[in-house]
């Protein structure tokens, strides 16, 4: 979207930055419009595991040791 600005500023130079900022203000005015409130997830710290089974290994530990020979 191409968007047209005027300014007043006459005989300043290219790196004026005053010039710069207030263009820049006119292209990207802040929106004010109002948000939706953010609704809060839960925060999860990982997977619940009963306290009978607290971990479950895939390989038991006999094979591993029988592997290593």
């Amino acid at each position: 979207m191409i968007k047209q600005v005027s300014h007043s500023v006459t005989g300043v130079g290219a790196a004026d930055l005053g010039l710069a900022l207030g263009v820049a203000y006119e292209l990207h005015a802040p929106v004010t419009s109002a948000r939706a409130p953010e609704v809060a997830a839960p925060q999860m710290m990982g997977l619940r595991t009963g306290t009978a089974r607290p971990h479950r290994r895939k390989v038991p530990l006999n094979r591993l040791t029988a592997m290593r020979g």
